[in-house]
């Protein structure tokens, strides 16, 4: 009790004035773990966000529902509604058309629910603002064939009122709707931030040309809500091509996609996290090397050595503590950022989402506040121990400390060795529940085992290179390589953290790089059409946008057109995990195209196997995900039949992380009744044909429906303005990482002056000038930023190939060819040595303008 009573009355004298004494270094210690909070938790925000709006809105759009009767990717005939009538004592059905539209002012993508709108309010939770929720008041909405039911916050820009005509492109098609109530923003009108809208069914089925057809059929148990009973009891009266589904199911789906890109952003964003960390080290380490006299003086008064302990490691819990304060502050701000670029990756890649805006509470900030706490405490640890094992009379010899933990040690080495050994045990090891955390602990153990490291390069860069800087830059260049190992613990903490962030920047570059190159050559290699057309609206994922076949076959009249071959695609389920079954022309496609064939027949002998045949080929990604391979089958359940198809060929494809199985036209035909086409490619005879086909293509088909037409220039730019826009974040977070890593380097060489003001001034007093002692510092801080960018450049060539083979490779099933940056690589580690330099001409200003007199004073 009384040591706890004297810790209380020493609080601030011993762990307060020295932060209050030296307020520059604390601030950048503070920054650098605000930064780090900030990035990890607005990356945190913004995935949560995501997810959640998507989930919100399949529970909006569900109500009530226990089960969803539907079909993968395709609607069905509503003759089925009927078999459910045996189990209208225990369930109540309601059937629902599902479409987009897309409303023309805004471009905005709206889903359409055409339900009974007498019946829905059973199942959904909707309010009419303009008109009673009575069945006098809902008749006339049910009235009107082309009337619409919009929520008051629908499209704000455009305040659409009772009466107002909405303009749709519906399938391609120009829609006028009529707006016939108002909904009260609650229940179904909060999903889609809106961007939904209600019909009566009749009304949905005329619009989207589903007429005697259903999307789904929404059911409600009414006794039994055993789903496993109920499930067996519905599929009984059921075509065994429909699905009966939990509610959760389709959110659960989109979780499991989205998991790897996210797992991939929040281990990407630690990192940032990691490097402000070793800011508190560095400043603790510092702290028990400048007030070794203290440490001493406190052990001979007696002193325990937890109470010495207990001191560092409370300055960093009260450094940690500000600094997540300000993290979690700064956090909410970011992450506003981060959710913009996460959301358009997310429908880049994955799903269409409209993805609201989040409402934080402090309270969801306290975890990370305590994170950050935690491990600023954790990040004090060693040289808290060392200030706490070190006898009083050692304590106060000059640079003892740095004698005692890091000269002369070959322990860390060995350490480090060993933990680059761990690293490489890891890479040939298999994803662990379809996640590549063996991946990621192989970059861990590659950052530590670097960080161990770091000392021991400090003593090689300094045999290597005090000569060298001797002859280029005299004394001042033979006395900065020397300080190099005089101070190796603090300036190896700051070689560590430079060179996790160089890694990251090295590692990433390569990796997108590689990716971005390989997906420019699978481009070139394999999309060999002239023009690429398809139904406007949505994204280049979406397939829910068709045109009539038809007006396509005719297109193969026109002058200068070689051939036309028409592509159509469903979303499906296969082994509960979402993929796409797509269909083509496998004559043309063997004639004209030139798909790139992982394994199996070359792509011109593709039609030999295919045409009219129950076989199909395979992306890589569905083969890696599904462990199939040439000669397996894949079962398709469909209206018509169960697809029973056998793989012929595995192809390279960077177009889906879910997987696709592709079919030829007509074995798509035989299965499903279905004769539109998402999209068509046309081959032409000559480029010069180009503008007259294109315009025919606008002349007709573009007369009736909205079609996006574009030449394979066009085409190549926008993927791969898409490809940049969606690793825009992963840039981001690099430049953060270096400018933690900056901020490191900065305060090492802060300290490092104001620690040797008696050597300096020394060398004032032996003759040095100020500019020599200034040219020194800058030296110094140039050396370390070169071996920090040294290793890192090392490291991060190490951890792109652990990147692309193991992280990725297990998240994704992507085979990515290695094309290094080389310019980039050059310029990032000249340019990070001279920024580092530039880093230390604050401190070299410092040393500079010191009073030699005051510095041999105080000691």
């Amino acid at each position: 009790m009384r040591e706890a009573v004297y810790f209380k009355n020493l609080f601030g004298p011993l762990i307060v004035r020295p932060l209050w004494r030296d307020p520059f270094r604390f601030f950048i210690t503070t920054v650098g773990v605000a930064l780090g909070v900030a990035v990890f938790l607005s990356i945190q925000l913004a995935n949560r966000q995501t997810l959640s709006s998507f989930t919100e809105t399949v529970d909006l759009v569900l109500g009530r529902a226990n089960a969803v009767v539907h079909a993968d990717g395709v609607p069905f005939d509503e003759k089925v509604f009927k078999n459910l009538l045996p189990l209208r004592d225990t369930i109540k059905a309601y059937p629902v058309i599902e479409g987009y539209g897309v409303e023309t002012q805004s471009g905005e993508v709206v889903e359409i629910l055409g339900t009974d709108l007498l019946q829905d309010s059973g199942i959904r939770d909707f309010s009419l603002k303009t008109a009673d929720d009575t069945l006098q008041g809902l008749l006339p909405l049910i009235m009107d064939p082309r009337g619409i039911v919009i929520p008051e916050t629908f499209i704000p820009d455009q305040n659409f009122q009772p009466g107002d005509a909405i303009e749709f492109a519906i399938n391609g098609q120009p829609v006028t709707l009529r707006v016939t109530g108002v909904l009260e923003n609650k229940g179904i009108a909060k999903a889609f931030k809106g961007n939904v809208a209600l019909m009566d069914i009749a009304a949905a089925q005329s619009v989207f040309g589903k007429i005697g057809q259903l999307d789904r059929i929404d059911i409600r148990f009414l006794k039994d809500n055993n789903f496993d009973r109920m499930q067996a009891e519905i599929k009984q009266v059921l075509p065994d091509f429909l699905r009966v589904d939990r509610p959760q199911h389709r959110g659960k789906q989109v979780e499991k996609m989205l998991r790897a890109f996210q797992y991939n952003l929040t281990a990407l964003s630690f990192v940032a996290l990691l490097v402000g960390l070793y800011l508190i080290y560095n400043m603790i380490s510092l702290s028990v090397v400048r007030r070794r006299t203290e440490i001493g003086t406190l052990r001979a008064l007696g002193a325990s050595p937890y109470w010495i302990a207990a001191i560092f490691i409370l300055e960093a819990g009260v450094i940690g503590a500000i600094g997540s304060a300000f993290g979690v502050a700064i956090g909410y701000f970011l992450a506003k950022f981060s959710l913009q670029a996460i959301t358009l990756t997310v429908q880049n890649l994955y799903v269409s989402a409209n993805v609201a805006d989040f409402d934080f509470h402090w309270s969801e900030g306290f975890p990370y506040f305590v994170l950050g706490v935690v491990l600023s405490l954790c990040s004090a640890l060693l040289p808290a121990y060392d200030a706490a094992t070190t006898h009083p009379t050692q304590v106060m010899r000059r640079g003892s400390y740095d004698l005692k933990v890091f000269r002369g040690n070959r322990r860390l080495t060995y350490l480090g060795l060993a933990c680059l050994a761990w690293a490489l045990a890891c890479v040939p090891l298999p994803a662990v529940g379809g996640f590549p955390w063996l991946g990621f602990a192989a970059v861990f153990f590659i950052i530590l085992g670097m960080s161990f490291l770091s000392p021991g390069a400090l003593v090689v860069l300094r045999n290597l290179s005090h000569n060298l800087c001797k002859r280029w830059f005299g004394g001042e260049g033979l006395l900065a390589s020397l300080n190099l190992t005089q101070n190796v613990g603090r300036n190896a903490i700051a070689v560590s953290s430079l060179a996790i962030a160089f890694m990251m920047v090295i590692s990433m570059s390569i990796m997108v790089h590689s990716f971005r190159q390989t997906v420019t050559v699978w481009i070139d290699q394999t999309l060999k059409a002239d023009l690429f057309v398809r139904a406007a609206g949505g994204k280049h994922i979406d397939y829910q946008y068709t045109l009539p076949l038809a007006p396509v076959a005719e297109l193969k009249q026109l002058e200068g057109v070689k051939a036309v071959d028409a592509f159509r695609a469903l979303h499906i389920t296969y082994e509960n995990q979402p993929a796409i079954l797509g269909s083509g022309d496998f004559s043309v496609l063997s004639r004209h195209g030139n798909l790139v064939i992982k394994d199996g027949p070359p792509a011109k002998k593709l039609a030999d196997f295919m045409v009219g045949a129950d076989r199909a080929i395979v992306s890589e990604p569905f083969a890696y995900k599904h462990k199939v391979d040439v000669g397996d089958r894949v079962k398709i359940a469909t209206p018509n039949g169960t697809m029973n198809l056998e793989i012929v060929a595995v192809y390279y494809d960077y177009s889906q992380e879910r997987g696709y199985v592709i079919v030829d036209r007509r074995t798509f035909l035989k299965y499903y009744n279905d004769p539109t086409v998402n999209s068509f490619v046309v081959y032409l005879e000559d480029r010069a044909h180009l503008p007259t086909v294109r315009k025919a293509i606008l002349n007709t088909i573009g007369s009736s429906h909205q079609v996006i037409v574009r030449s394979y220039g066009e085409l190549k730019e926008e993927v791969l303005n898409i490809f940049d826009r969606t690793f825009a974040i992963t840039y981001s977070l690099e430049v953060i990482g270096i400018g933690v890593a900056l901020l490191g380097l900065f305060n090492t060489l802060v300290s490092l002056i104001i620690e040797r003001r008696r050597e300096l001034a020394v060398l004032r007093f032996i003759g040095a000038f100020p500019e020599q002692l200034r040219k020194m510092v800058l030296i110094e801080a140039g050396l370390l930023g070169w071996i920090g960018s040294l290793m890192g450049l090392a490291a991060g060539i190490v951890v792109s190939y652990i990147l692309i083979f193991v992280i990725n490779k297990q998240s994704f099933g992507w085979t990515i060819q290695v094309f290094h940056p080389v310019a980039f690589m050059a310029g990032a580690t000249l340019f990070f040595g001279v920024v580092a330099a530039v880093a230390g001409l604050y401190p070299a200003r410092m040393a500079m303008r010191q009073d030699p007199r005051e510095s041999i004073r105080v000691e």
